[in-house]
């Protein structure tokens, strides 16, 4: 089985930047300082357009914790539809509800509205705020979730590599454990020597702008950083 490098893109220079590294798939978002939103129609569909690269996209209506109110949900059913129209292949969400746990029945809603749309399922790292990590596991197994986006429940997931390994032995081949969190060229041998097969990673550098004159905040842009994805995808290829 082939092995699946997957970058966080906010922008469609950091999907051109990812996909030059040799990235497998982009997860597309907005909003890198609440960790990732749902992103806007249009870098969904150019991302889509430039091939050769999944795209799976984030489905989140805001920052803040994973217990969304049933408009918010409405929107969440919505944006799945939109990246199914336009062509994604996968779609990025989690919900939890007021003890911390899974919203069972919340999710089980997305997760047929994603299917039907012929879309993988990607649970993102709102597990790794929630409790009892092994039935929730198994509560998305039971779902019909692709795969588990998780640091181990730890800042990052070299420190969470105990949980990884324990959940990887859980799924039992039912659905995939992708690490991220920290993830980068110095420490992704550290976790190639789990049963693994995809890695997240959000690996990005301060470009200065091209422009003669701008403000303090328009000196730099933060991209993705084209060597260190191709970094990565060497050493898991070797």
């Amino acid at each position: 089985m082939s092995f699946t490098v997957e970058v966080v893109c906010y922008s469609i220079e950091d999907v051109l930047r990812a996909k030059r590294g040799g990235a497998t798939r982009v997860e597309l978002c907005a909003d890198p300082t609440a960790g990732g939103t749902s992103p806007n129609y249009g870098l969904i569909r150019q991302a889509i357009s430039l091939g050769d690269i999944e795209v799976a996209v984030m489905i989140r209506p805001r920052g803040g914790d994973f217990l969304y109110t049933s408009q918010e949900l409405a929107v969440m059913h919505d944006d799945i539809r939109l990246a199914g129209e336009l062509g994604a292949q996968c779609v990025v969400f989690g919900v939890l509800d007021e003890t911390g746990f899974l919203d069972y029945h919340a999710m089980a809603k997305l997760v047929q509205t994603a299917k039907d749309r012929n879309l993988e399922v990607t649970c993102h790292r709102a597990f790794d705020v929630a409790r009892e990590p092994l039935d929730f596991l198994y509560a998305l197994i039971d779902l019909g979730v692709d795969r588990l986006l998780t640091s181990g429940q730890e800042r990052t997931a070299v420190e969470g590599k105990g949980l990884l390994q324990e959940l990887v032995v859980a799924a039992d081949g039912r659905l995939s454990i992708m690490p991220g969190g920290g993830v980068r060229p110095h420490n992704i041998h550290e976790l190639l020597d789990l049963p693994i097969y995809e890695v997240h990673t959000g690996s990005s550098e301060r470009v200065p702008s091209r422009m003669a004159r701008q403000t303090d905040s328009q000196q730099f842009h933060t991209f993705v950083d084209e060597q260190a994805i191709r970094a990565i995808v060497e050493a898991v290829r070797k």
